[in-house]
């Protein structure tokens, strides 16, 4: 009986916590998928400038997430077609804010339409640290992540 109970319990808390992710992530995008993640270089996870782009891709669909600012704020942009200079894609805020994100080298160069932001956005680890800390499975390499960008969300 204590068995039985416990395992519906544990059935329970997997069932709540499959509704909670797949709330969180719509369209399972994160399940099975991969992620290359960029961010603002010389601005630490916990600092008031940190921004980072994360740029999911999987079997179940793409997603694009910004996070940003001390306290890890996330908002999800949606692509919305070409750059408008040509040679990158577009995203948008659910506000409207347009920004075009342009691959350069091993960078992204990140800018709104109406020249009041621009940014250089650059590979970002996601990992061990001196020995602490997890490994990101779904990461990409550095070495692949431009090219990451370029495939899921160019073509």
């Amino acid at each position: 009986m204590k068995t039985s109970i416990a395992t519906g319990t544990i059935a329970l808390l997997i069932a709540i916590a499959g509704a909670a992710f797949a709330q969180a992530s719509p369209n399972g995008v994160y399940l099975d998928g991969k992620v290359a993640n960029f961010a603002l270089p010389g601005q630490d996870y916990d600092s008031p400038g940190f921004e980072s782009l994360s740029f999911w891709s999987g079997p179940n669909g793409k997603a694009v997430d910004y996070e940003y600012g001390a306290d890890h704020k996330r908002v999800r942009l949606r692509p919305v077609g070409p750059a408008a200079g040509g040679g990158g894609f577009a995203v948008r805020f659910p506000n409207g804010l347009v920004l075009d994100v342009v691959p350069q080298g091993k960078a992204l160069q990140v800018s709104d339409r109406g020249g009041n932001y621009s940014k250089t956005f650059e590979w970002k680890y996601e990992g061990p640290v001196d020995g602490r800390g997890t490994f990101c499975t779904p990461c990409v390499e550095e070495a692949d992540a431009i090219g990451f960008v370029r495939k899921h969300f160019m073509q």
